[in-house]
């Protein structure tokens, strides 16, 4: 949903003025009008007139009260109006669609977690879907006339110019749209994109990332992706397929070549992720006869990622050495991007990075060994702060963000 005012344009100024003075308010959480004539260095009556028009027309600005005088006319308080205003945030994964219903300070409302199956037919999902929102909007009790949007965090290729999910490996979708079946039965904004990179949007509205520019988000899960955020701005590349960290070639062998649910080959993917580290151990599993894995196997249980990180906090040598696979292989190829873009920090988020600390630490070392760093120079190497609510408090960051740049 971009901008389309000709630049230059008295209405294309009064646009990033409008959109300088909203940022600045909630940024600052309480601030005078005499202040944000300060901060921008705007005229007094400009931000009168962008002031009263958040106020009164678009309803996202609020007079907190007046404060104390200096010895002339009291300053007029005003703050950022997020709890007239609510939006939804879905997290569509493999497994389960996770959705919340939130106001625009990002308060919850409403928290809905529901099983569902991969299946190459998205119709039956949508219907879960519908069912959820509607089960959102009935939880949290608001007037359904109230919901700002809806945002959609989905793995996959989405298209920055239509949104459609042109193709997902971990669904077996092509050129799927959402956007529409959720329009016609909401009749309000909707917004998908890729899981990676609202991750990174979310870090940056509610998490630890809200004052850094320039940043990394890895999100380590069943697959592996990144957001990328320049200028604190999401960067989308050219048709929406940045950050794609996944499908980077990082082996290169005629033998046990791994094979990519993308169609290529020895991806970190196939190394790195969930699934890379369970395709480890199965590989290797006949030459650690002791290995407390080799039971679950025997017993016919199928092994997981959540399996084989409890044995590697025990201890267990292979799988031990699976994660430290996946750990050499990310943290190189993190630190190749870091090298290439200089973010501030690079987060990590996603199930897999739940299997323990000493995970994280090896990707540290590693990412240390191989960045391009000196004593002026330090990329801090950061958790989530939002854990398993990256992605869907990420979905609500999209319509947030629209509604900051004033696009719906």
């Amino acid at each position: 949903m971009e901008n389309t005012l000709p630049k230059g344009s008295a209405q294309y100024i009064n646009r990033l003025n409008k959109i300088k003075v909203l940022n600045l308010i909630r940024e600052s959480g309480k601030i005078s009008r005499a202040d944000i004539v300060k901060v921008t260095g705007l005229s007094a009556p400009t931000i009168t007139r962008i002031v009263d028009s958040l106020i009164n027309v678009e309803k996202l600005v609020a007079q907190t009260g007046i404060g104390e005088s200096g010895g002339g006319r009291p300053p007029v308080i005003v703050h950022f109006n997020g709890e007239s205003k609510y939006v939804i945030g879905i997290d569509w994964g493999r497994t389960h669609i996770h959705g919340v219903l939130t106001n625009l300070n990002g308060e919850s409302f409403a928290d809905i977690d529901i099983p569902t199956s991969v299946t190459t037919d998205y119709t039956e999902s949508m219907e879960r879907v519908f069912g959820l929102i509607e089960g959102l909007i009935k939880e949290s009790k608001i007037d359904q006339s109230d919901l700002a949007g809806i945002g959609v965090a989905a793995a996959g290729f989405v298209s920055r110019h239509n949104q459609h999910i042109e193709f997902s490996p971990n669904f077996g979708w092509r050129d799927v749209d959402l956007c529409k079946p959720l329009l016609e039965r909401f009749n309000v904004p909707v917004i998908v994109d890729n899981v990676s990179r609202v991750m990174a949007m979310g870090e940056m509205h509610y998490g630890g990332a809200e004052k850094l520019k320039n940043f990394l988000f890895i999100n380590v899960g069943y697959g592996i992706g990144s957001g990328i955020i320049l200028d604190h701005k999401p960067f989308y590349g050219n048709d929406g397929w940045s950050g794609e960290i996944g499908h980077t070639r990082v082996a290169k062998s005629k033998r046990n070549v791994r094979q990519c649910s993308c169609g290529k080959k020895d991806c970190l993917e196939c190394f790195s992720s969930g699934r890379g580290i369970v395709e480890t151990v199965e590989r290797e599993l006949s030459k650690y006869p002791n290995s407390v894995l080799n039971e679950v196997a025997q017993n016919n249980e199928r092994l997981t990622g959540e399996l084989i990180a409890v044995a590697a906090q025990k201890g267990d040598e292979l799988a031990l050495k699976a994660f430290d696979l996946a750990a050499d292989y990310l943290g190189t190829s993190v630190a190749s991007v870091a090298n290439i873009l200089n973010p501030e920090a690079i987060f990590f988020g996603g199930k897999v990075m739940k299997a323990g600390d000493f995970f994280f630490s090896k990707i540290e070392q590693v990412f240390q060994e191989e960045c391009l760093l000196n004593k002026s120079r330090s990329i801090r190497i950061l958790k989530t702060e939002l854990g398993d609510m990256a992605a869907v408090k990420g979905a609500t960051s999209l319509i947030l963000n629209e509604i900051l740049n004033f696009n719906v």
